[in-house]
């Protein structure tokens, strides 16, 4: 490769000659641009270049070839365990019938991430999935589940913007730790939101004693719960009760969904971040939406 001389200097002025120099080798060239690298041999294949007059300095280096990749299969059981509180595990059968369905989804020809999701094949799986939450959650028939894309920090829009009529509509919210602080304060964007019982000056270490106390307005148009903080590492065992009776009771339960039964008639709206505890991580989270088309929640979002 060569380059102009004249138009690079350390400074990123032109030194005014046009000697061309030979790069020196593989490790280094004295071209160097920070984000730029590249393979000596994509470095001996180019052509002479001009670099204009205060350019940056490039430079390029020694690409290792990659590294022999896994099996593509697993065999037996894991011997490992993620207690973490984000994505949880699989069953390792799941994630094996997951893999050998990604490249062709039941002879379909082609993976289910290449569907339209207007496709029979398509809608067939999301059609099963509903009927197996509902199923394994025995949700009533008042009902519906929806899966939305946006994870349950979207939801903590969603909510207010679809139960408050205006952002005067009251809202109240039981803050026992990050995630419930964080849906209050994005409720507040929209809803007149407020704090029913706060956990902050135990550092969160603490959750309501009694639900009779909660400072709830009689007005609210829903009273918003986090099921279990992550963070904080506390759960509620029991829900309390909107006191306004035309309002309903929201739960982000994203960190304990379908880890254990839930009467989910209790509730207007359970919303859950999905990667948590029923499938794999990944950079698109969508969620699982549990709404009831009860009157009360039909007429708070109009």
């Amino acid at each position: 490769m060569m380059v102009d001389d004249g138009a690079v200097t350390s400074d990123g002025h032109g030194s005014g000659g046009s000697r061309a120099r030979e790069r020196k080798g593989a490790e280094e060239s004295d071209l160097d641009c920070p984000g730029v690298t590249l393979s000596p041999k994509a470095v001996a294949a180019a052509p002479s270049a001009r670099v204009p007059a205060r350019a940056a300095r490039i430079r390029y280096q020694a690409i290792a070839a990659p590294s022999a990749p896994f099996p593509l299969v697993a065999t037996g059981e894991r011997d490992v365990y993620n207690f973490a509180a984000g994505p949880a595990m699989l069953p390792l059968s799941v994630l094996q019938r997951a893999q050998a369905e990604l490249v062709e989804y039941r002879g379909s020809g082609m993976s289910i991430m290449e569907m339209s999701h207007r496709g029979k094949e398509f809608d067939a799986a999301i059609k099963k999935a509903e009927a197996d939450l509902h199923a394994l959650l025995a949700v009533p028939d008042t009902h519906e589940v929806l899966f939305l894309q946006g994870g349950a920090t979207t939801q903590c829009v969603a909510a207010p913007l679809n139960l408050c009529g205006s952002t005067s509509d009251p809202a109240d919210f039981v803050v026992s730790g990050s995630w419930s602080d964080k849906a209050f304060k994005e409720a507040g964007k929209y809803s007149a939101a407020s704090v029913a019982w706060s956990g902050k000056a135990t550092k969160y270490t603490s959750l309501p004693a009694d639900f009779g106390a909660l400072a709830q307005n009689p007005e609210a148009r829903f009273l918003h719960i986090c099921s279990n903080e992550t963070i904080h590492g506390v759960e509620l065992k029991d829900y309390p009760e909107p006191m306004n009776e035309s309002g309903v009771l929201v739960a982000d339960m994203s960190s304990n969904f379908c880890s254990k039964p839930v009467d989910v008639s209790r509730f207007g709206l359970v919303y859950a971040a999905a990667q948590k505890n029923v499938r794999r991580s990944d950079t698109m989270q969508p969620g699982a939406r549990i709404a009831s088309r009860s009157s009360s929640v039909l007429e708070l979002m109009g």
